[in-house]
Formats: C-alpha cells, structure tokens, sequence
C-alpha cells in the first residue's frame, strides 16, 4: 500500500517507515502539516497515518490536519491518529475530526502493523464475490476480463482493462496520476504519464466515456482524472448468486 505518514520526529519517523517497508508497504513522510496538506491536495493515498508535525502533535492540531483531509478528499481514505497522551479528550478530538483509529506512543511494532492492515480491509473490503459489473450499455466480465459494450466485445490490451476497472470501481473519485500509474503499471515503472494521457483517451473512445453516452471522464488540471456517470440509469453489480443490487 502507498500510506502518507505525517511525523516530524526523524527517529519515530524512519522507525515506522521501516516497520511498513518490512510488511510490504510503502510510507512517504512529511514532517509537517504543510508538506502533507500540499501534496494531499494532488496525490493519493491509501492510508493516513497523523502522528507529530501537526505543530508539535498536539491533539487541537492533529484534529485540524485530519479534518482537513477528510474535507479535502473525495476517497475514503483510512485515518490512523498517533498521540502522544492517552488522555480520553485528545483521542476523542481525533475520532470526531474523522480518524478511524488511535493509538498511544511508544508503539508496539505488531499491534501497529495488525490495525494498519485492520484499516485498510474496511475500507477495501467486498461483501460477497463478485463476476460483473454492468453500467448501462457496458458489461465488466472480471472472471474473463473482458469489457463489452451494446453485447460486442471491446478490444482491450491488458493494462488499458485494468485501468478501466480501476475507474469503473472508483466512480466519482478524483485519482492522482501518479496513483494511477503506480497502481496500473507498478510502483518504479519506466512508463511515462503521456502513457496514462493516451490509454485514458482510448478508453474514452474504445467505450464511449462521452457526455452523449452518460458519462464524464474527465481530466483535472495538476491532478489527475475522475469518471462519473451522468445520467440517470442507475448502474448495478451482478454477483455470484445471480442478485442484482444498484450500486449508484
């Protein structure tokens, strides 16, 4: 996972940052609520982690910087607050802001890494299995992944597929290039962002992600892009059991 860490403490911050690279995890660090409330602003995350920074990591503080991400951001973004207290009103002021879990400093390495893992299955969690995804006109085959539009089937290469179910699952959410790129192509991949630029422009011909068909794929200066279905056909998800259910 890309997880933002925000902790001015050098020693705290490349203990946690270390702690995450051994679980597979990736961790950038700011050491101060500037620099992370900057690069929230066009880059994404899949984990907050609020520790020191927040002007010395006091609790009014800390409760600023994680309301301000939740105001700021269109995804659900999972929040960890780390306090330096464990005094009840300091983790009930980070609750309220929006923090989905709090722990008291010192940290113990195991705990710390199972509630990290334990935030991001909420929030990436799927309820039953699931084989389509249908919206419209367009039918998601994920088991044969596979795309098809008005019942044909849309030539797709691999990448230009994944990127597609990654917009189609992310409907409404303003994802930077940057986590497009890291998720469809690998993190250190040697493509460029003009490869994103062309693959997005090719899906919205390839599956007619017009205004004139319902949809909005659009691209946000400094960020990245968001696809939003327009119209008032509701979309819906075909799961294993044969139930439909509208997801939008």
């Amino acid at each position: 996972m890309k997880i933002a860490l925000l902790e001015e403490d050098n020693y705290t911050a490349d203990l946690l940052r270390g702690w995450l690279a051994a679980a597979g995890h990736d961790a950038a660090v700011y050491h101060s609520a500037q620099l992370l409330q900057r690069e929230m602003a066009h880059d994404t995350c899949d984990l907050l982690i609020v520790g020191g920074g927040a002007r010395d990591g006091n609790a009014r503080d800390g409760a600023q910087v994680i309301r301000y991400v939740r105001d700021q951001s269109t995804a659900p973004v999972p929040i960890m607050r780390l306090s330096l207290t464990s005094n009840e009103s300091d983790i009930v002021a980070a609750l309220k802001a929006g923090a989905d879990d709090c722990m008291v400093k010192p940290l113990r390495r195991l705990e710390f890494l199972a509630r990290v893992d334990a935030l991001t299955r909420r929030v990436t969690r799927t309820p039953t299995p699931i084989e389509t995804l249908s919206f419209g006109d367009l039918n998601v085959d994920l088991q044969n992944r596979v795309i098809l539009r008005k019942g044909q089937r849309v030539a797709l290469t691999p990448k230009s597929y994944d990127l597609a179910v990654f917009l189609f699952s992310n409907l409404g959410q303003l994802l930077s290039r940057t986590y497009l790129m890291e998720r469809i192509w690998g993190r250190g991949s040697s493509s460029s962002t003009r490869t994103l630029d062309t693959h997005i422009s090719r899906l919205r011909s390839d599956l007619g992600l017009t205004s004139e068909n319902g949809w909005a794929l659009q691209s946000v200066y400094q960020h990245g892009y968001r696809l939003e279905q327009i119209s008032s056909q509701p979309a819906f998800i075909r799961h294993v059991a044969g139930d439909e259910h509208p997801v939008c």
